[in-house]
Formats: structure tokens, sequence, C-alpha cells
């Protein structure tokens, strides 16, 4: 199933590119680099090159997933393409269309979850490559309300075979941003303002589709996303919760309890009014009705602990959940406040270890002396 997101994937991102350029012209035998090329350096040529011969292996390793090594088609035919010289855009974006056709078709004839986690992985990244900066329109188009009712239906039908938590933390982000697209200033005919597709939001929604990607194909484990503080503020969530259902039902039978207490109370009292002068048959009264009093509390405890104990790993899996939903949203808002942050927490970081430091040196100096 991972393997079906990115084969789905990588091809919408390699039809989607901006530049598919040809060969560059060769170098002369003695310019060589001083070292190799990271990605980085790479030419536009060069990336796309990579892009699809790593979708080469990915469709390689799907063939063999599903039993069809013979028949699943290869990505040198798109290699091919890249590496004519003067080729123009739409002919090597002809060659990714017809091995889009042809793997779509032979995967749903084969299996219909591995076709439904191809589709996903194309539906993702067309959501986040296709939007740019100042077209809002693009952005309501890939986030418009039918079309995300499919892209949660796909992912509630794949959640059990997708890593565990990643289907619900992308379901949880995608429904994040529909929300806050949904905030954005309109015009009064219902666009979007202009404005609002900036370079900041079209950077977070690129982030946020690598997060998609990495979690649905298994490059990274949902929990890899939560730290130290997030699984305290998941326990802590998580008691404030026990403590909720213990109230909720402690008031649901408050009515009983107090009955109870009310009775005993009135066997105690008429006990101890009517009794003839017996401290005997008085303490005896009062030890009975304690004893009720405890019995009654340790049946009411044990009922209420076990049925804290049966929706204990239901909480805490929700509150993990929830937190790595948080975890794995990158907003605009969000990386706007992590942008203005990044100053302050550098400057703090400076402090401490000039701090650090300086007292280092004191403390060697009256070693010394």
């Amino acid at each position: 199933m991972c393997l079906a997101v990115c084969v789905g994937w990588r091809m919408a991102e390699l039809y989607n590119r901006k530049e598919l350029p040809g060969p560059p012209h060769r170098r002369a035998p003695d310019d060589l680099p001083g070292h190799l090329p990271g990605f980085g350096e790479m030419s536009g040529h060069e990336k796309s090159c990579a892009l699809a011969a790593h979708m080469g292996a990915d469709l390689a390793s799907l063939g063999c997933a599903l039993g069809l090594e013979k028949d699943m088609p290869s990505a040198q035919p798109v290699l091919d393409a890249l590496r004519v010289p003067g080729h123009r855009r739409d002919d090597v974006r002809t060659v990714v269309l017809h091995l889009y056709l042809e793997v779509r078709d032979l995967v749903a004839g084969s299996n219909v979850s591995a076709a439904l986690g191809f589709g996903l992985g194309r539906m993702l990244a067309d959501t986040v490559l296709l939007p740019t900066q100042g077209h809002p329109e693009i952005l309501a188009e890939r986030f418009e309300a039918h079309r995300l009712a499919n892209a949660f239906g796909w992912l509630d039908d794949l959640d059990s075979r997708l890593p565990p938590r990643s289907a619900a933390a992308v379901r949880a982000t995608l429904a994040e941003w529909e929300r806050w697209i949904a905030r954005l200033p309109r015009s009064p005919q219902g666009a979007i303002d202009a404005a609002a597709a900036d370079a900041v939001a079209i950077r977070a929604l690129r982030e946020q589709g690598d997060i998609w990607r990495r979690l649905l194909t298994g490059e990274q484990q949902p929990d890899q996303l939560l730290d130290r503080q997030a699984y305290i503020g998941a326990a802590t969530k998580l008691l404030a919760a026990g403590w909720h259902i213990g109230l909720r039902y402690l008031w649901k039978w408050s009515w009983s309890i107090l009955l109870a207490a009310a009775a005993v109370g009135a066997a105690v009292w008429t006990a101890l009014a009517y009794a003839p002068d017996s401290t005997n048959r008085a303490a005896t009264v009062v030890v009975s009705a304690a004893g009720f009093l405890g019995i009654s509390w340790l049946s009411v405890w044990a009922t209420l602990g076990r049925a804290l104990r049966q929706t204990e790993s239901a909480l805490w899996e929700a509150e993990v959940a929830a937190a790595i939903a948080k975890a794995a949203t990158t907003t605009p808002k969000k990386l706007r406040q992590r942008a203005s942050s990044e100053p302050w927490q550098m400057r703090l970081s400076t402090e401490l270890v000039l701090r650090v430091v300086s007292a280092t040196v004191r403390l060697s100096k009256i070693a010394l002396s």
C-alpha cells in the first residue's frame, strides 16, 4: 500500500513539474566539479531524471508486491523522453500520462486497495503541488468540498492497511487546511482574496504535503513527530478524561448513592435514638452501618475502575492520535509563528551559551587560584 501511494505521488510530481528540460551541454573533459553534486546542486534535468528513476524503482517493487513482475511497465520510456535534446515539456508529460494510465488500469485489475492507494497518492500530490502564489482559485479548487470528501473516504478505507495512525494524521491535517481555507477573506462573488495565496501559504502547503507523503509511504512513523512534551500533554489529557468519566458516573448515580446514604443515616439515628441504654448494641449498629457504607463504596469503586480500565486504551490512543495530528499540521499561521519565534530562540540560545562559558571561565580561575 505504501508503494502504491508513493508511485501515484511520484507520477503526479513528475507530471506537474513546471520545467522538464533536456540534457545540458556537455562539459569539457577537464571541466569537472570540485566534488560530487548534491541534490540542491543538480540541474533541472538531473532532478527530473532522478525523480523518474525513483518512480521506476517503486514501480518494480510494486510489481513484485502484487505479483505483476512481468506485466508492470517500467519508467524507461520517461527517462528516454527526458534525454532527448531539445524536447518540449509536453513531450515528457505525454509519456508520463500514458504510463500513468497503463499502471492505473493494471493495478485496478489486480488489487482494489492498491488502486485506491495509487489514486490517493496522486490526489494528495495534486493538492499540494498545483496551487501557486497569486492564484487562489487553484487553492480553492484543490480543497473543494466534494474533492476532499473522496480523499476522506479513501483514507477511511485504507486506514487498516496503511502505517498505524498515518491515515488519521493525514485526515486531521487535511481537515485543518479545509477549515483554514474556509476562513479566508472572500469577495462578494465568493472568490478568495489573491493575497491569501502568498509565498508563506504555498510554502506551508508544500511542507504539509511532504509530511503527508512521508507518513503514508512509511518513510516516517507518526510517533516520531512527538517529543517528550507532547507525551506529557497526552498523559495530562488522559488523566483529565478519567476524572471527567468518574464525575459523570457519580453524577449519574448520585440519586442512588444519596438514597443509600440517607437510609444508613436513618438506621443509625433510629438505633441510637430508640435503642436501650446499651453501648454494645449501639456500637454494633454503628459498625454495621459503617461496614455497609464501605461495601457500597467498594462496589462503586470496582465498577468505576473496571469502566476506566476498559476505556483507558481507547482514550490513550485518541489522545496520542490528537497529539500526532497537531504535530503533523503545518499551516501558514503556524509557519509564521515559527519564523517569528526562531530569532528569539536563537538569541536565548546564544545568551545561554555565553553565560555557561562565562561561568566556566570563572570557576576555572577560582580553581587555579
